[in-house]
């Protein structure tokens, strides 16, 4: 065999044995339709939603308090706990005011929580929408008890609807508290007034802390201080009181 034709059956003999290897040599395991609906249907891992940029007014009922996309029920266990948890979601603390839209039907104690849970949580002013009776302002704004539990002067006046819907008005410093009772329509605030306005300017003071009686609608809470400020006295400042006071007691003007 000339040398020729042996190189021919050697470079064969080589592209045979290429062949044969690639051949032999296992496929790799390709990804099936079940594996291509598996990886799609991989939930991408959970990320926490960002903070709402703006304050969200804040709406209370006789049943529960809604605040932006949050809405939390007064009685469920742990209310106050989950009342503060909410208000950490929002920008409670770098608005220049939360607006409170209350009914007037509330419990006194319900709004309380509320207001104080806000003012905790950073709230500067509470600016208070309630539906107003007859000519008094629709809205008012509440100063944190905090800011004057140690200005307030001692002839600074405190008030309160009692349960019998009786406005009474005394000192904070304590001693006795005027009673006025109730009128055709609910509290008399015109005869309340009537006195009050001969002895308010004795008080330098421009602040007015008030409640009501347990079992009194804030509605009437909402009217007292209302009425004070249709009446122009030199009262700018408006504290709901956080604890429920005792008229002619001396008042807890802070927490």
């Amino acid at each position: 065999m000339s040398a020729r034709n042996c190189t021919l059956l050697a470079i064969a003999a080589l592209l045979s044995a290429l062949a044969s290897t690639a051949c032999d040599e296992p496929k790799k395991p390709t990804a099936g339709p079940d594996a291509a609906a598996a990886a799609a249907s991989t939930p991408a891992a959970a990320s926490t939603p960002p903070a709402p940029a703006k304050m969200p007014e804040v709406t209370l009922d006789a049943t529960h308090v809604q605040m932006g996309m949050d809405d939390l029920l007064l009685n469920v266990p742990s209310y106050a706990t989950a009342l503060k948890n909410m208000i950490a979601k929002y920008p409670t603390a770098s608005a220049d005011k939360v607006v409170l839209n209350a009914a007037r039907n509330n419990k006194v104690p319900d709004v309380t929580t509320i207001v104080y849970a806000l003012f905790d949580g950073g709230a500067k002013t509470i600016q208070v929408l309630t539906k107003p009776r007859g000519t008094f302002p629709g809205q008012l704004t509440l100063t944190p008890d905090t800011l004057y539990a140690k200005k307030a002067q001692p002839c600074t006046y405190a008030g309160m609807v009692l349960k019998d819907f009786a406005p009474t008005f005394w000192h904070i410093k304590g001693g006795m508290a005027k009673k006025y009772p109730k009128g055709m329509a609910g509290p008399d605030f015109s005869a309340m007034h009537e006195m009050w306005s001969k002895e308010i300017g004795s008080c330098s003071s421009t602040i007015f802390y008030f409640s009501a009686d347990e079992g009194v609608e804030w509605g009437h809470a909402f009217d007292l201080a209302t009425s004070v400020v249709a009446a122009k006295y030199n009262i700018d400042t408006f504290i709901l009181l956080r604890e429920m006071p005792t008229a002619g007691k001396p008042v807890k003007v802070g927490p």
